[in-house]
Formats: structure tokens, sequence, C-alpha cells
């Protein structure tokens, strides 16, 4: 197809993908390409003996009204709005998220050196600004900002849990909107009893009372009338010169402009004619990589809490959620499911039993599971990759491969695609961002993207219960 019709290719059909493909239609026409089975990314859900997991934790914050707007329109009366009910689990006490405004409950050594030192970090003329300490390393960010006690208590020994390595090589330019940053009032009154809620960019979430998180890229790909969509579809190849993408199956596929949420570093081992300095850069972005195992027990409430968080190092994972807590629709009767992530910077197969089985181990350490409790579903998911590391390499580089890319045609969006710690709101706004850009300003060269009816048409069912890799 070529002439007039100026075509956008999109690569990836998660959230970002399917946001800019829905965001296009009517405007411009589409394809879009998906390497796995179905649609939906990260976002995809999986049945298993009558349990719904999803990919970790997946619950919608939403900040932005026209994301709100969008998906009450494509889903309405289909969300269950809940209060935050996340913890932190450390010196053998539960104490309420974030652990910086709530510190009672704590052995009272450890309360007294967290708030002393909170106190005179608060207190300190020569802290600077927070602007200027999200410039510097996470360990200094979280010392200068909440004092050496509450940084050695959770900041320091969670995050290390999460990034995997020291954080005096990771940034703290991600921390603006993921980390409270409690007055001092509430860290002084969080340590005498007083309840601080609603504290951070969470303090309620939205989840749909059927189906898994699921449902919400579904409404999205099923509101698709004119775009073409391809599953079991991977990409080998791009070239900017030609505005051609190959793909395993022996196709090309033209384009005008190129949509891609591919991870950053794999685009770039994609894209011909990348000068080999940025090449050779792209491979050193980072991220860690995510076991995830979801287990469903038979016994009802095994938890009424949302998510914990575990910053010791006796625990080896660093996050436990259920699902059932939040949807009782997720689980037979009388059952119980809990997600489970353990964070790593690489892991072979071989290892996966035994952390498995470390983990049960764990559940059970903690009095999150019993000994004699019966798992009755458990799915294992390696997620790879999960969290993008900010360091200074991430800084220097990225913003230089995405100007390359769109001066190319070529528009990275999404978590991976700009390599950043983003949400799925973020995701879906990205979306509406590119598409209306798109839309707008139409390519010069006269190019659309192509397509090939011999190619799979991909069709969103969510019934699999077949692990991610």
């Amino acid at each position: 197809m070529r002439g007039a019709e100026q075509g956008v290719l999109i690569l990836g059909g998660g959230l970002a993908g399917l946001s800019t493909a829905y965001h296009l239609e009517g405007m411009r026409p589409a394809v879009l390409l998906e390497r796995e089975d179905r649609l939906g990314g990260l976002t995809r859900s999986f049945r298993v003996n009558g349990f719904i997991f999803d990919i970790t934790g997946h619950l919608l914050h939403l900040r932005r009204p026209r994301v709100r707007a969008l998906i009450d329109q494509l889903l309405p009366h289909q969300w269950a709005s809940v209060e935050r009910r996340s913890f932190i689990y450390s010196h053998g006490v539960y104490v309420d998220y974030p652990f910086q405004a709530n510190l009672h409950g704590l052995p009272r050594e450890v309360v007294r050196d967290c708030l002393t030192a909170f106190v005179e970090a608060h207190a300190d003329p020569a802290r600077p600004a927070a602007e200027d300490l999200a410039l510097g390393s996470f360990h200094h960010w979280a010392e200068a900002m909440f004092g050496r006690g509450i940084a050695a208590e959770f900041m320091l020994p969670y995050n290390r849990k999460l990034w995997c390595r020291d954080l005096r090589d990771v940034t703290a330019d991600w921390v603006s909107w993921a980390v409270p940053r409690p007055k001092l009032e509430e860290v002084v009154g969080g340590a005498l009893g007083i309840k601080n809620k609603g504290l951070g960019y969470n303090p309620t979430f939205r989840y749909p009372v059927g189906g898994g998180i699921e449902v919400l890229p579904n409404a999205l790909a099923q509101a698709l009338s004119g775009t073409q969509v391809h599953c079991r579809t991977e990409v080998v190849g791009i070239d900017p010169e030609s505005r051609k993408v190959a793909t395993a199956q022996g196709r090309q596929w033209h384009w005008d402009d190129l949509v891609t949420t591919l991870p950053l570093s794999l685009l770039a081992r994609l894209v011909k004619g990348l000068p080999d300095k940025l090449r050779k850069s792209a491979a050193g972005l980072q991220a860690t990589r995510v076991l995830n195992v979801n287990l469903g027990i038979d016994r009802p409430e095994v938890t009424d809490r949302h998510w914990i968080y575990y910053p010791e190092g006796r625990f080896v994972f660093y996050r436990v959620g259920s699902p059932s807590s939040f949807c009782k629709a997720s689980v037979p009767a009388g059952c119980s499911s809990l997600y489970v992530e353990v964070a790593r910077l690489d892991f072979t197969r071989e290892d996966v039993p035994g952390l498995v089985r470390r983990i049960k181990e764990d559940l059970v350490t903690c009095g999150l599971l019993r000994s004699s409790d019966r798992i009755v579903a458990e799915q294992i998911m390696e997620v790879d990759p999960a969290y993008v590391i900010y360091d200074e390499h991430r800084r220097s580089v990225v913003p230089e491969l995405l100007a390359w890319l769109a001066r190319h045609g070529i528009h990275s969006i999404g978590r991976y695609g700009r390599w950043e710690y983003g949400s799925m709101e973020d995701a879906i706004h990205q979306g509406m961002e590119t598409a209306a850009a798109l839309s707008a300003g139409q390519d010069s060269r006269g190019t659309s993207a192509g397509h090939n009816n011999e190619e799979p048409t991909c069709h969103t069912n969510p019934e699999s219960a077949s692990p991610t890799s």
C-alpha cells in the first residue's frame, strides 16, 4: 500500500502500542505487530486451575483526567476502587506503608534512631534542594532526605534487593513520583502512632471486578476497527532508509512512521545504520530480571494485605502481593492467592527450582503460609527486562538514542521503549501523545505501512495458562 495514505507501523501490543493504535483510529492507517500469541504485554492475565494471575502486581493508579475518562469509557462499571492496604515487614512486625511515616511498632531503639536521624537531616542547613539531590546517587538521596536511620532500615536494603546493585551506582532521578516524602510533623506523628494515610502516588487504586488486568488491553484491542493486528510476528530488522521492517516470518512491512515499544537495548541491535557508538552504548543499558511466582492456596484469607515489602536480607523476595485480597473473583471459593517477586541481574533456568523452594520456605518463616497449607495452583514467570536501572550511563545514552531514532521517523515509547520506570497510565498517555503528534504532522515520505493477509491475525483470548518467558 503506497501513495496518499501514509501509514504507521506499531511494534508491540502492550498498553503503549495499543493506546497508539486506538488513538490513531480514523486519523491514519496503522498496522500493529506483536511477537506473542496475544496482545497485552505485561498486562496479560492467566487462568491456572481456576485462579486468575497477572504478571506481578498490576494495579491502576490514575492521575490524568484524559486517561481516567478513557478507562471509564472503555470499561464502564467494571472497576473496583480500593483503598490501599500495604505494609512493610521488618523486625518481625508489620508497619504501614510508607515506612518513613509509620515507624510506630518497630523496636523502640529503631524508632529512636530513625526519628533522630530524620530530624537532623531535615534541619541540616547544608542539605541541597530536593531537585539537586535527585541528580546524585540514590544512596546519597536516601540518607540526605530521610536520615541514616530510615535509609539503613528500609530505603537502602529494600532498594538493593530491587535494583540488585550498590545504590551509589543508581541515580535518584526516578524517585520524584515513586517515593513519598512526608513532612517532619508526619514522620514524628507516625513514630508516635498517629496513622499517616493517603501518602504516595497510590493511596487508592483501581482493579477489574473480574477477569484480571487483561480486561484493559482487551478493551483497547476490541475497540480497534481500522488497525490491522498481527500476532506471532517477531521483528528481526529495521531499516530507516528504506522504511522497512523485516520479520522472522520472512515478510517486509513498509512504514512512513514507526512506533516501537520494544526494549531500547533490543531496538538498538535491530536498527540498520545506527552509529556504532550509539549501538555500543545501548548495549550497556541494564535492567533487572524478576522471577514472579504465583501461588494458589487452598485456604481462605491467607492475608488481607494487598502487598507487603520485605527489606530484610533474610527473605529472598522483595515484595509479596495478594490478588485475592483485592479481588475475590480471582480465586475459587475458599482459596487465596499470592504473587511473589525476586529480582536478580541474571539467573539461569537451573536457578529457578532452588529459588522457588526458598520462596516457599520464606513465606512460612514470615507467617504468610503455614507448613500445612496446600498449594493447588502454581505459575512461574520470568520477566526480562523488569526494572530498568537508572545510572549515569542511562542518563547520558537514552536522550541521545531517542533523538537519533526520532530524526529517522522512529518513535520509541512505553516503559522499555523509553527505558524508564513508568506506570500503566504513563504507557497509555504516551500512546495518546504519540498518536496526536503523528496525526498532526504526516511524514513527507510517500510509503505507507505494508500488510500481508497471510500473516497470522491475533485473537485476544485471556484463557491461556502458559507462563511468559
